[in-house]
């Protein structure tokens, strides 16, 4: 009996080797403390009414994932930098409503925020990482 010999093409086989490489960092996230740990690159899945804020360490990015709270007003605004709609005089940061002008531990645990106007959160710059934003 005569077999067939087939020429793979390398495009084929760099195109399957490249959705496995898609495959493997797609499914990989695990459960540490109050986050989810991502290694770097890996596809994220997108939040609906949602968003979450990360912290890279070496080659894992850890995340907190968190749902917009309601807004109170008519006519939320959009923000420029965050997932979740905000009211006027208010700031949307980490599932929570503050008042422009309030103070509040940020959500990597170490840093102090405040709310400013359009949404904006300024911080203190006090070290970060996973252990103290996650357990």
């Amino acid at each position: 009996m005569k077999m067939l010999q087939r020429r793979v093409s390398p495009v084929y086989v760099l195109a399957v080797i490249y959705m496995f490489g898609i495959m493997g960092r797609a499914s990989g996230s695990e459960t540490y403390g109050d986050c989810i740990k991502y290694a770097v690159g890996e596809i994220k899945p997108v939040l609906s009414n949602g968003d979450r804020f990360c912290l890279q360490e070496k080659e894992y990015m850890y995340c907190k994932e968190f749902t917009c709270p309601p807004t109170a007003c008519e006519q939320p605004l959009v923000p420029e930098n965050y997932e979740c709609l905000y009211c006027e005089g208010t700031c949307s940061y980490g599932g929570t409503v503050y008042q422009v002008g309030s103070g509040f531990q940020c959500l990597d645990g170490v840093n102090r925020c405040n709310c400013g106007a359009k949404n904006r959160i300024a911080s203190t710059k006090i070290a970060q990482n996973s252990r103290s934003m996650c357990l």
